[in-house]
């Protein structure tokens, strides 16, 4: 009997869906007996697997193989958790929040929203009557009334990358010199090229988020990865984090509100750290994409 990786980290409730764990695994997140898993990956008793989730690694010994979900007490009868310990309270607290009035409201803003709906009849009679007073008091002279407005300052929405940050598969194979890429995944916020059918070899991929804060994706880069610092490619400021062992190198770019992220992964099924290529030429590959889709920014 053989089980994917994908299937068995979501069946011991490692993840919520299945999705989620095949996406894991898609961007380097998951390691068995130390190598980067692709999402078809088989495991078996004994094997070690780490997954990286929300900043934390899982690190769990197989001891029995299951490819459907089961409840929360059977699922640790099917693994031995040798995860560390979690990470101080203050690295958690120093990853950003989600800026108040930005994204989906929280239950508490939509209570908050449903109590203003109820007195909103009072409210606008009330606002009514204080600007007919102010109209009345405030004369022809708007500067010192300008002087006395607050303003907030938003950031604003960046560039358009275009499909897949404006870059070809030609391109990509040119650059990261992986050979026999083919475009799997392509939407509107993502794209990302294999080297092999089963999406156990080499791989690249382009991530945009949109409204969505760069310092979230970073700090949990600089949590997981060995080695992570600022970055600056042609005037545009984020971040870069690698890791010599994984052979995988990741570089987000902040653009106001916005930032891409581009991961490179030359591991692939059998790759051991003394295989794998210089971590240096798998980030030089990860800079020259970047600096593409800058430049073909619109």
């Amino acid at each position: 009997m053989t089980t994917r990786v994908d299937s068995w980290i979501w069946a011991i409730r490692l993840t919520k869906t299945r999705s989620a764990a095949g996406a894991a695994c898609r961007a380097g997140h998951v390691r068995v007996n130390s190598v980067t898993a692709k999402p078809a990956t088989t495991v078996s008793v004994g094997d070690e697997v780490r997954v990286r989730l929300g900043g934390r690694e899982r690190v769990v010994e197989v001891t029995r193989l299951i490819s459907k979900r089961v409840s929360a007490p059977m699922a640790t009868e099917c693994y031995i958790d040798n995860s560390p310990p979690p990470p101080p309270r203050e690295i958690v607290a120093s990853i950003p929040q989600r800026d108040r009035g930005t994204g989906r409201p929280t239950k508490r803003e939509r209570r908050d929203l449903d109590k203003l709906r109820m007195r909103s009849s009072f409210l606008m009679v009330a606002v009514a009557l204080v600007a007919l007073v102010l109209a009345g008091c405030s004369g022809d002279d708007d500067s010192g009334s300008k002087g006395n407005k607050e303003t907030t300052a938003k950031a604003a929405p960046g560039p358009f990358f275009g499909a897949c940050g404006g870059v070809t598969v030609d391109e990509v194979s040119r650059i990261t010199g992986f050979a026999g890429l083919t475009l799997t995944v392509n939407n509107t916020s993502a794209c990302e090229w294999d080297a092999s059918v089963d999406r156990t070899g080499k791989v690249a991929s382009f991530n945009w988020y949109r409204g969505s804060p760069i310092g979230r994706e970073e700090a949990n880069v600089k949590l997981s990865r060995a080695n992570a610092k600022n970055i600056d490619i042609n005037g545009h400021k984020g971040f870069i984090g690698y890791d010599q062992t994984q052979g995988i190198c990741e570089i987000g770019i902040g653009f106001g509100a916005d930032f891409f992220e581009w991961s490179v992964s030359a591991s692939e099924r059998g790759s051991t750290a003394a295989t794998l290529p210089p971590v240096d030429t798998v980030c030089d590959a990860a800079r020259q994409l970047s600096r593409l889709v800058i430049e073909r920014a619109s």
